[in-house]
């Protein structure tokens, strides 16, 4: 249903099913017919800077073989029986290989290609396509072949991150950094960039058209939806379907509504401040961005625009201060502490202000409600980096969380022999979206989500 320029898709409502099949089932059974056609598997890809202090990031394995949160992973308690720590995992083409510094640029680049990215700085970038689009692409063949729906989304994949894309410069050791700030590669050479602006975003996974600068700040100061238009269609249409459907409706855009709101406040502070909310960023602090972002890539997953997305929480070598948490070094300074006590509780303090952002993430999904279920049910999330300890530079027995309320695992950690291929897991999660991959990267097999 379309509103100023942009449209709304609509939850699957018992209205929407073939005539009679509702009154075959019975009541009961229609909730969960509606449930399996409207929870396709999403998939997320979360990944952070920088690696970790591993003392602090390892937790205590328990004799039933679950896992207690160590003081990086506490921010997880709560919801650590929907989550897989995985142990054992490498990506080996983020090592040097004969060709010297650049750990960084490796760990971005290689994240989720399993490639190992060419050295250089220039316009020659070459890494690989990432698993993300390859998703993506085997989802979108299956739905142009008509054989079923799973990719027929608005969107075949959404990226974001808290900082800006680049795509080019020497950001680390003589590698572009076009290395450094994307995880998603379309092709070898080619990034997907990212969009870093919570608003923005909202308003693409709308389909919203392009808007003046000086439009968009008269409708925010207007407090006019840009899904007006179809909201109100919406509530008609909430007129003449069943109870329970008018329920699922009045849940659904009372949930957009809410996000679109929050995002305007933000935006008018910006104006009120006396600049246009274009970017870079307006008010936000980094964890309300991160949070925001998170709760725009949940709305994405709810209104079905996509299936496949990214989250870079911040751009690989990152050397941003965490004032906010008492942090005055940058992140990238205190990663390489040397021992120090002083940076290596400054570097631990970062990891776990990370991983809340991980947690505040999953909570998004799992307070939205598909027909009673948590979105967090049909999602499976991978978050990690490809820098294990951050002073070390090292890339195995890497840093690898799983969540998903039907992920095998979760509440446990997963001992991978040591130096399975990340790329091992990167295809199970494949699969579990419904994807025909059977060998990705540098795979040797199949880890199971």
């Amino acid at each position: 249903m379309r509103g100023l320029g942009a449209a709304i898709t609509l939850p699957a409502l018992e209205a929407m099913m073939p005539r009679g099949v509702g009154l075959r089932l019975g009541s009961e059974a229609r909730p969960a017919l509606l449930s399996a056609e409207a929870a396709p598997t999403r998939v997320a890809y979360l990944f952070f800077p920088n690696g970790v202090q591993p003392a602090a990031w390892t937790p205590t394995v328990a004799a039933d073989g679950s896992w207690i949160p160590s003081a990086t992973l506490a921010p997880l308690a709560d919801l650590r029986a929907k989550v897989a720590v995985f142990t054992g995992l490498r990506h080996k083409n983020a090592e040097a290989n004969g060709d010297g510094p650049g750990d960084h640029a490796r760990s971005a680049a290689c994240f989720l290609t399993g490639a190992q990215p060419k050295k250089t700085a220039g316009d020659d970038i070459c890494a690989g396509r990432s698993i993300d689009q390859a998703i993506a692409d085997d989802l979108e063949v299956q739905a142009l072949g008509g054989k079923n729906r799973i990719g027929a989304t608005r969107l075949r994949s959404l990226e974001l991150g808290s900082e800006p894309a680049m795509t080019a410069g020497n950001c680390d050791s003589g590698y572009s950094c076009a290395y450094s700030a994307n995880i998603s590669w379309k092709s070898e050479s080619l990034p997907n960039g990212k969009e870093t602006d919570p608003r923005a975003a909202f308003e693409r996974i709308f389909g919203r058209t392009s808007e003046p600068p000086e439009a968009r700040a008269a409708r925010l100061r207007s407090r006019r939806s840009i899904l007006d238009g179809a909201v109100e269609e919406a509530r008609r249409l909430g007129t003449i379907v069943g109870r329970d459907d008018r329920a699922r409706l009045d849940e659904y855009l009372d949930g957009v509504r809410d996000l679109e709101r929050r995002l305007d406040t933000d935006a008018l502070a910006s104006l009120d401040e006396g600049e246009l909310p274009e970017f870079e960023g307006g008010p936000y602090d980094l964890a309300r961005r991160v949070d925001l972002l998170g709760e725009v890539l949940a709305l994405a997953f709810r209104t079905d625009s996509t299936r496949v997305a990214t989250l870079m929480l911040a751009n690989e070598g990152s050397n941003r201060p965490y004032r906010e948490i008492g942090v005055s070094a940058g992140h990238h300074d205190v990663s390489h502490h040397g021992g120090d006590a002083e940076k290596l509780a400054h570097f631990a303090a970062i990891n776990r202000y990370q991983v809340e952002r991980f947690a505040a993430f999953l909570r998004a999904l799992e307070k939205t409600r598909e027909h009673g279920r948590s979105l967090l049910d049909s999602t499976v999330v991978l978050y990690g980096s490809a820098i294990t300890d951050g002073n070390r530079h090292n890339h195995d027995d890497l840093p690898i969380l799983v969540a998903g309320g039907r992920v095998q695992g979760a509440g446990r950690v997963v001992r991978c022999e040591s130096g399975t291929p990340l790329c091992n897991l990167h295809v199970g999660i494949a699969q579990a979206a419904g994807a025909r991959i059977e060998r990705f990267g540098d795979s040797t097999g199949v880890i199971g989500v």
